[in-house]
């Protein structure tokens, strides 16, 4: 006689539905699309601007890459060429001769077309103000005599130098910080100048 076998049932394990999880992983999913969806987008990139290579292999490889901050002291790009813009350097630190020899000092840097004369007020450091478009040569003038970037302003509707021409494109008002830099500037000049 031949017994007859009816198949076994397995019982569900315990736990969980497996409908239920499936609907749980959709619904995280649904959740997490919408948290990138809210965050614009950036996916990859934090605030430090790291990126986070993904790896090919199901994402379980990721590698964070990190680039370091150059440093440069290169003069930004500047839109006018330097001979054609209207300098003004105004001693506003009170030393002899200082103004004169900040236009010596730009004069070899190519700025030629250089005014000096003196500040309406006394300078406790050194400002360059600029007009309307010559911002990257007053930050280029900066960066020549060593200054950081807060000390480029807009020039003020107030002359910042006595004698101001109206059509000064940068004007330095030159302090007692930009001093060691123009001078040594200023006397490289002259001793390389032919006697006379």
């Amino acid at each position: 006689m031949s017994e007859s076998r009816q198949p076994q049932r397995r019982s569900a394990p315990s736990g969980a539905d497996p409908a239920a999880r499936g609907l749980i992983l959709v619904v995280v999913a649904v959740a997490l699309g919408a948290i990138l969806l809210a965050a614009g987008g950036k996916v990859g990139f934090d605030k430090d601007d790291k990126a986070v290579d993904i790896g090919d292999n199901g994402g379980s490889d990721v590698t964070e890459t990190t680039e370091a901050p150059t440093e440069t002291t290169e003069a930004p790009p500047v839109t006018v060429a330097p001979a054609e813009v209207a300098v003004v350097a105004a001693n506003g630190a009170g030393i002899s001769g200082l103004a004169g020899k900040t236009t010596e000092f730009l004069a070899t840097q190519g700025y030629t077309n250089s005014t000096a004369t003196d500040a309406t007020a006394s300078a406790a450091s050194t400002a360059v103000y600029f007009a309307e478009g010559f911002q990257p040569n007053a930050a280029a003038i900066a960066t020549l005599l060593g200054l950081p970037a807060e000390q480029v302003q807009a020039l003020p509707a107030e002359p910042v130098a006595t004698d101001q021409p109206a059509g000064s494109a940068v004007v330095v008002v030159v302090g007692p910080d930009a001093e060691a830099v123009v001078s040594a500037g200023a006397t490289t000049t002259s001793s390389t100048a032919a006697p006379g």
